[in-house]
């Protein structure tokens, strides 16, 4: 099996396309939710049921709505294998409750960062599946003291803060001046995703922040709807995603006869998701030399287990290069270059 493939099972239902397989429940449980400083190590555990025989048992990282890195797999015969050993390794064990299928994560960048999946799969297709998200964060500004909690729309919840000692602790919302409540629980009714945000208790000597999500079907703005370029320039399209839980993100290729074209990362084109965080992300999607047929509508489409979202982005013909940061910056050195060069020629004639 390559350590790239593409699945090309036929689901039932979008929302198959992206969340777990559980026709079978051969993957009982999974890890939750990772959030590590970059640099440290981490530990993702699939916990199995009664796993065939005949199966075979894999962590994936999830690129897109149907592809996917394998990263290590697991059969009965052979035992396991992993593909990126320098970066990821597995371990399969057994305990008193069942079977448990570990992959180890050392010196975590934030490249690294994303869906991770945990398969089992049978003749090649897979018949079962969990998965979890791995957050990696700068050490720079990461605030030790920050809780993230998620919840369901329309459900109570009460953030807490009686680890702080005192009487007189005060709630904030952060961006708001007013005092939301006084006293160490601050309960929230019936939330939706207006409720979505970061929340400080403070004391006397310190304070204690919670990142509150309210789970919401995905909603897409184009950074900039549309994009101009000239032929055999750099130029990129861009969408921000907000979702909660953390959403597949997918681009496509619009006005083909045969309707939507997938888009994959391959030579000149490249797709790249920003760190998620806070319920939001930036999915990018990136031309390295635009050509005459790159021109045209495409669409950043998001989907969760609650619902779809899209958005258009359109690239057109620019009669001139539109330089980005790192054009000009590489032009800036080009002309430096050829007035040295130049110079150099004078002199030497003289």
């Amino acid at each position: 099996m390559k350590a790239t493939l593409f699945l090309l099972s036929v689901y039932l239902s979008l929302s198959d396309q992206i969340g777990d397989i559980k026709n079978l429940n051969l993957v009982s449980s999974i890890s939750p939710t990772q959030s590590v400083e970059e640099g440290s190590s981490v530990e993702l555990e699939c916990r199995l049921g009664n796993v065939p025989d005949r199966a075979e048992v894999a962590w994936v990282r999830i690129r897109g709505v149907e592809e996917v890195d394998y990263l290590s797999i697991y059969d009965k015969e052979d035992g396991q294998i992993d593909y990126e050993e320098e970066q990821a390794t597995s371990e399969m064990s057994e305990e008193e409750e069942g079977w448990v299928w570990r992959l180890i994560l050392s010196k975590v960048t934030t490249s690294v960062a994303g869906l991770y999946q945990c398969q089992v799969l049978i003749h090649d297709e897979v018949v079962s599946s969990r998965k979890v998200l791995l957050n990696v964060l700068d050490p720079n500004k990461v605030e030790h003291n920050t809780k993230y909690v998620i919840t369901k729309q329309g459900r109570n919840i009460t953030l807490d803060c009686t680890d702080f000692e005192g009487e007189d602790v005060n709630w904030k919302r952060l961006g708001e001046t007013t005092v939301v409540q006084n006293g160490k629980r601050l309960s929230l009714i019936r939330v939706d995703r207006s409720d979505s945000g970061i929340y400080v208790c403070s004391v006397s000597g310190g304070s204690k922040t919670i990142s509150l999500l309210v789970e919401h079907v995905p909603t897409i703005t184009p950074t900039k709807p549309t994009i101009s370029q000239f032929p055999g320039y750099p130029s990129s399209l861009s969408c921000q995603v907000t979702a909660v839980p953390v959403p597949a993100v997918s681009w496509y290729r619009l006005g083909s006869p045969q309707g939507p074209t997938m888009i994959k990362s391959q030579g000149d084109l490249s797709m790249v998701i920003d760190e998620y965080k806070d319920g939001w992300m930036t999915s990018r999607l990136i031309f390295s030399n635009v050509t005459q047929e790159d021109y045209g509508q495409y669409s950043c489409n998001a989907t969760n287990m609650l619902g779809q979202a899209f958005a258009t982005v359109q690239l057109v013909f620019s009669p001139t290069p539109v330089l980005t940061e790192s054009s000009k910056e590489c032009c800036l050195s080009g002309n430096l270059l050829w007035i040295v060069v130049t110079a150099f020629i004078v002199l030497y004639s003289n």
